[in-house]
């Protein structure tokens, strides 16, 4: 570890950067015995990914019975793999995109330390990860002191997309807004204006907006013009701006299914939990006080005390929408069903190629301008079936991420056109050729649209027994992506523990306001005319006060 590193943590602390305790744990300690308590509630899991598997690790620990349905034929959800057979015969476990395990997602990290067998971490560094242009130099966020605030101190000091005669004429107001986070007044002032709004409004120029900001809207799998500015500002703060341990990513050395599925089936298992993989839920319904009845594809019905609502956006809007008679009762979910929490498609294609990249190229590389390629992730570098596969043929396992696409376009037409602006940012890859391909466009990803905010639903809902998890889903901390699958998840848990009388989990976070959000707060009560324009009134909205856990 260099000197800077506890530097930077040290002076972090001192201006409170440092893990968040956002929901204690309450209740009598212990789980009750299987058997020990014939009233012990049943609960219907709704979805096998991070969000619905961290729901069940929780509520299993503690002994109730529990029931995943899966409508896939595996578990994972967005992290899943399958496995694809390659020309040669070679069996590559195949996942639906890279994920970066970045070191704030601390519930979903606690998830993982429970299934982790063997004294080898589960997670590893995966090293520096370049954001790259065509036009302008790279940059090296990773490099930069882990936490607040000497890590923006060193990003505006080293940076070559920012000079400080041009920070000089960007609007101060608006950049306050940037470190100022708070939930309460970011979503009243913002969730109305546009993320490409605030950055215009900014006045940065175009190489910090393309190399800083662009990029970062689109790791979110949004594009800047229809995601709320608000959502944007949550997220700088969560991955930087109030992130006490900086950016570095961690990945696992094997394919997702080995490294964690197959452990959460067996965790899970024996601790009492079923698992019915290949089972959609198609409908919740049930009577006044009554058990909720959960039916399936099959045309089974399930029974149960509670419901955690666990799947993708698109697929909880499709069962909200059949399951009308049962969850009338909250209008939020309503809107839902009307208008899902979905983001625009993304790709990715991943392709084995019969020659290797430069040595010098990253593991995981971000791309600034690109027409439609957004990363490259380089399999064989840390993956172990990859890595085996590059051994023996030394051939190159490639995957290109496409994080918001133009609506109605092919899965191959997309991996061709990133395939081929790889070629113009790495000359090299246009000498390779194709041992095999994957390709896949999804509409899975979660939507952050502007003036969204306050018809998102949180954890807990207006209908007894029915909670919901995942990265769709509000939070009253700070979390995205799969951080915010898994504090859903062990949220939904909470929620039905609480109900019963059983210990809940604790839930972590990073700070939940920005080192200048009383600042920010200070200005916004003497808003200038330009502000005024951007927010459309200068007053602050109808923020929600949400009731999540």
């Amino acid at each position: 570890m260099s000197a800077r590193v506890p530097v930077s943590r040290l002076v972090g602390r001192l201006v409170g950067m440092r893990p968040y305790l956002a929901s204690a744990p309450s209740g009598p300690a212990g789980a009750v015995p299987p058997g020990a308590d014939a009233g012990r509630p049943r609960v219907v899991v709704v979805g096998g990914g991070i969000a619905g598997a961290s729901a069940a690790v929780v509520l299993a620990e503690r002994g109730l019975p529990v029931v995943i349905c899966e409508a896939a034929d595996l578990l994972g959800g967005r992290l899943g793999a399958h496995p694809r057979t390659l020309p040669d015969g070679t069996v590559q476990w195949v996942d639906h995109g890279f994920h970066g395990f970045f070191r704030q997602y601390y519930n979903w990290r606690k998830i993982l330390r429970r299934i982790s067998a063997g004294p080898e971490p589960l997670l590893h560094p995966l090293g520096s990860y370049p954001v790259i242009s065509e036009h302008w130099p790279q940059e090296e966020f990773d490099r930069l002191p882990p936490a607040p605030p000497l890590s923006i101190v060193a990003l505006t000091l080293r940076s070559p997309s920012l000079r400080l005669r041009e920070l000089a004429r960007t609007d101060h107001t608006i950049g306050l807004s940037l470190l100022g986070f708070e939930a309460g007044q970011t979503y009243a002032h913002l969730d109305q204006v546009s993320a490409e709004q605030l950055l215009a409004a900014l006045r940065l120029p175009e190489r910090a907006r393309v190399m800083l900001f662009n990029v970062f809207a689109h790791s979110f799998f949004n594009d800047a013009a229809s995601m709320s500015a608000a959502e944007l500002v949550a997220m700088f703060h969560f991955y930087f701006l109030g992130n006490p341990e900086g950016l570095g990513m961690d990945a696992p050395h094997a394919d997702y299914q080995s490294a964690i599925w197959e452990p959460m089936a067996r965790y899970l298992r024996q601790r009492g939990a079923q698992i019915q993989t290949g089972t959609p839920v198609t409908e919740l319904s049930r009577d006044p006080a009554g058990p909720w009845r959960v039916r399936t594809g099959a045309g089974a019905t399930l029974t149960a005390d509670e419901v955690v609502l666990a799947t993708d956006a698109a697929t909880a809007a499709r069962l909200l929408g059949a399951s009308a008679g049962a969850t009338s009762g909250d209008q939020r979910l309503a809107a839902v069903a009307a208008r899902p929490r979905t983001g625009p498609p993304y790709a990715v294609a991943r392709y084995w190629l019969d020659g290797d990249v430069r040595p010098e190229r990253a593991q995981f590389t971000s791309i600034a301008d690109g027409g439609i390629l957004d990363s490259v992730t380089l399999y064989h570098r840390f993956e172990a079936g990859a890595r085996s596969w590059h051994e023996r043929t030394r051939g190159s396992v490639v995957e290109l991420h496409a994080y918001a696409c133009p609506p109605g376009a092919g899965a191959a037409d997309l991996g061709a056109a990133m395939l081929a602006e790889l070629g113009r940012l790495w000359p090299e890859t246009r000498r390779l050729h194709q041992v095999d391909q994957h390709c896949h466009v999804s509409t899975d990803a979660a939507g952050f649209p502007v003036g969204g905010h306050a018809a998102t639903p949180g954890v807990r809902t207006d209908v007894p027994g029915l909670t919901l998890a995942g990265d769709w889903v509000a939070t009253p901390f700070p979390s995205a992506l799969m951080e915010r699958a898994a504090a859903t998840g062990i949220g939904a848990a909470n929620v039905i523990l609480a109900a019963h009388g059983y210990r809940t989990e604790p839930v972590w976070s990073v700070p939940p306001r920005g080192i200048l959000a009383g600042r920010w707060a200070a200005s916004m009560r003497r808003p200038t005319g330009r502000w005024a324009a951007l927010s459309g009134s200068g007053q602050p909205g109808a923020a929600r006060s949400a009731r999540i856990w």
